[in-house]
């Protein structure tokens, strides 16, 4: 079977999120989060979306996801490749034609029989005591659970309304080790993630989605908290199952910004590869840092100079590329940004042949949606500006076939 791969998105309803957690982060830290860049320019805001009225809008088409079922999303999802929505933009920022047609998908000169979709959860779980100065209390959620059961009806739902759809899915289950029992975690590893690739019942989750910013530490000092992680790479690594962290330095934090880019960077993950080395880990967004503060003034420049990445978590996560045979980066949300194709493409392109190989052989498409709705207007426009970067035809198809099956463990 040939596959397209969208590596990294997230589907889910209002009901998913925790929302006071992350109010309670931003009460607790406006001041960080003013610093944080959050604001930054080369993030959410940007000429596109200044306006007050540009970013409602942008807000607005992003809550259109959330306020219906997942598996109408996804069918959301597959019409708009197949060219079924029409553009308020510029019509150079969609394909001449649909990406999905004659019942393949489509990109640059190669075509694919069905489209490997990896929905992404993330465990919006909260202690008992997470937020202790409200009126009415705050209990304890196991959110998890209701979104993987959400997610897999949803998938369900799109099998049975969409039967001639190229959709295939690799769902990976959120866990955040801090909130949880070592019991719970086991119980929904055993419960949720297919050991053997087969799916049988609820069994039907690929991987594991790691998020730093909601309080997940990957190398904890704690014993008990070391324990729970050690528990979650134990069974990754027995039974070959990938590991998808989050890698740029915003998103929904439910911890204070400088504690997330503690546990988000990448040289956070050293020990836990020293350990593990044959791990299977993607660092989602390509360590992409919107905060100036964290980069060096000098090497900024020079960065600019040569349109090359001036990330410090970009260069930690490459060098883990060349040290550990399992480790990826995907490029969800930050192609947002068409420059950050070519600085990519340009660093790449500066490397020795064998560094530049390495990159090249683990480097994987992802969209983020719906988050990168916040920056571009559709699912598509998202393809138009991955199909526009300057790599060549058969690096495309590295990044959206070879390299994703290579990370999931799917025979090729």
């Amino acid at each position: 079977m040939n596959y397209f791969f969208d590596q990294h998105f997230h589907v889910m309803t209002l009901e998913h999120p925790n929302l006071l957690s992350f109010m309670s982060a931003i009460k607790d830290g406006i001041p960080d989060m003013l610093t944080s860049g959050a604001l930054s320019p080369s993030y959410i805001l940007n000429n596109k979306n200044l306006k007050p009225s540009q970013m409602l809008t942008k807000v607005m088409n992003t809550l259109t996801s959330f306020e219906q079922p997942i598996g109408m999303t996804f069918a959301m999802m597959e019409d708009d490749l197949l060219g079924k929505f029409q553009t308020h933009g510029k019509l150079e920022d969609y394909p001449p034609l649909p990406y999905i047609r004659d019942g393949k998908m489509h990109m640059r000169s190669a075509s694919y029989d069905k489209m490997a979709m990896c929905p992404l959860l993330m465990d919006f779980s909260q202690g008992s005591s997470q937020i202790e100065d409200l009126y009415y209390p705050s209990h304890k959620l196991e959110k998890i659970l209701k979104y993987a059961d959400d997610t897999l009806e949803g998938i369900e739902w799109y099998h049975q309304n969409h039967n001639e759809g190229l959709f295939e899915f690799f769902p990976f289950i959120g866990i955040n080790p801090p909130v949880h029992s070592a019991e719970f975690i086991h119980d929904l590893l055993e419960r949720y993630v297919a050991k053997t690739k087969k799916r049988k019942g609820k069994k039907q989750f690929f991987g594991i989605k790691f998020y730093p910013p909601l309080g997940y530490n990957p190398w904890p000092s704690d014993d008990e908290e070391r324990e729970k992680v050690c528990m979650i790479y134990d069974f990754c690594t027995k039974y070959d199952l990938p590991v998808i962290t989050h890698c740029d330095d915003q998103g929904f934090r439910g911890i204070s910004p400088k504690e997330a880019w503690m546990f988000t960077s990448p040289a956070s993950f050293k020990p836990v590869l020293d350990h593990y080395p044959t791990l299977r880990l993607d660092f989602a967004h390509y360590g992409w840092q919107y905060n100036q503060l964290q980069k060096n003034p000098i090497n900024r420049i020079s960065a600019a100079a040569n349109r090359i990445p001036d990330s410090p978590w970009f260069y930690e996560l490459v060098e883990l590329m060349h040290l550990f045979p399992n480790v990826y980066a995907d490029v969800s949300f930050s192609g947002t940004n068409p420059d950050f194709y070519v600085q990519l493409y340009n660093y790449i392109k500066s490397q020795s042949r064998e560094k530049a190989d390495t990159i090249l052989k683990r480097t994987i498409f992802g969209t983020d949606f719906c988050v990168n709705l916040f920056k571009v207007e559709s699912y598509t426009s998202y393809y138009r500006l991955f199909e526009q970067s300057p790599f060549s035809d058969a690096e495309i198809d590295l990044f959206v076939q070879t390299n994703p099956m290579k990370f999931m463990g799917l025979p090729q």
